[in-house]
């Protein structure tokens, strides 16, 4: 049993059960890749792609020597020309005017900042959450342990043709994730669009997990959960996710321009300073991605992959993607041979036979296209 925080109270008759399965069968599925070790786990999060080099660029070669002071700490949150970048990126490669640099914190990694988003919430005095299916694992599990009251307000994933939202009259504390990253589809605008009106009549909060957001195949541009209210929206963003590129930490929450100093001064206490290389390749990150091509020679690895896998019937059906490097679909391969995520760990009904699959992962292809 997992015991909530001291001072944490949770209100009755609240979705937790809904919740709390996909960490139930995420548990499940760890346990059993710890029994089959030599399985091929064919929704691994490990990838490699042609591509490490060209984004990696003049920092690949760099003696650590020449990296800067090692003697001194290198603080992320402090870089303002990196918050400066990150802004500049959002403004004119993406769109995005309402982005400014104080609005961007900086720091190493995504599951950092979920687990600074739902504590600072916390500290807020927010004691209940909304919540659209899927959240990913580790907001879940902080969700649980801080014994936050939770609502499911969507009786299914987004995509679901059957899907139904039932948002709060009162407003409160709303998590989204854009895009349901596991199928590579975003969010779709008829439910931004509900949503942006119901946190304008309500003044709710809105935490957006846009971990694998700007990564649609058709190019990076404005993302539909920028038209939420600055001043009422947390939104995620991981440029290392966009470049697929997991050894480096590199991430950044968009925050009202209000809450931008004590979010980052309980980011910084909770998780301290970033790494040398981490900061300095965030650097690079943003470069790559406001350069001309962006991560689109990526995206476009990704979807000749997706191509192949149904051309070949390799997957006999799935549900289209249009951004990042997973598919959801069901492979013509017997499920024995493989380790998968199920829609189980995501929350949903339905879609039997269906796994995620890692369009980046040579073992996962390997198998599914011998």
């Amino acid at each position: 049993m997992t015991v909530p925080l001291p001072g944490s109270t949770t209100p009755p008759g609240d979705d937790r059960e809904f919740l709390f399965s996909e960490i139930a069968a995420y548990d499940r599925l760890v346990d059993a890749l710890i029994d089959h070790p030599d399985q091929v786990f064919v929704s691994d999060w490990n990838g490699d792609h042609p591509f490490m080099d060209e984004f990696l660029g003049d920092l690949g070669d760099a003696p650590i020597g020449q990296w800067g002071s090692l003697g001194t700490y290198s603080r992320m949150d402090e870089d303002l020309g990196l918050s400066d970048a990150v802004a500049e990126l959002h403004v004119r490669r993406y769109g995005e005017p309402d982005v400014t640099a104080r609005r961007c914190v900086t720091g190493a990694g995504a599951t950092s900042f979920l687990t600074t988003l739902l504590m600072y919430q916390y500290l807020q005095g927010f004691r209940e959450i909304s919540y659209l299916p899927p959240v990913y694992y580790n907001a879940a599990w902080w969700i649980r342990r801080l014994g936050l009251g939770v609502r499911r307000v969507a009786n299914d994933i987004d995509f679901s043709r059957s899907v139904e939202l039932n948002l709060p009259d009162e407003g409160g504390l709303l998590w989204v994730t854009d895009p349901v990253w596991f199928a590579g589809l975003p969010l779709r605008l008829a439910t931004v669009n509900r949503i942006a009106e119901w946190q304008s009549r309500t003044g709710a909060t809105v935490i957006v997990d846009g971990t694998f957001q700007y990564m649609g195949w058709s190019g990076a541009t404005a993302e539909a959960t920028d038209r939420l209210d600055p001043d009422l929206t947390f939104r995620l963003v991981c440029p290392t996710k966009t470049l697929a590129m997991h050894s480096f930490r590199f991430a950044y929450a968009i925050v009202p321009e209000q809450h931008s100093a004590p979010f980052t001064e309980l980011h910084k206490r909770l998780h301290g300073p970033a790494g040398l290389a981490d900061r300095l390749f965030a650097h690079r990150a943003v470069e790559v991605l406001d350069s001309h091509s962006g991560a689109l020679p990526l995206m476009d690895f990704a979807c000749a992959r997706y191509r192949q896998l149904m051309s070949s019937g390799a997957v006999t059906k799935a549900v289209e993607p249009k951004t990042g490097f997973f598919l959801f679909g069901r492979p013509s391969v017997d499920a024995s041979e493989y380790l998968a995520m199920d829609v189980s760990c995501f929350g949903g009904q339905g879609y039997p036979g269906f796994v995620r699959v890692n369009l980046l992962n040579p073992a996962a292809v390997g198998l599914l296209t011998r």
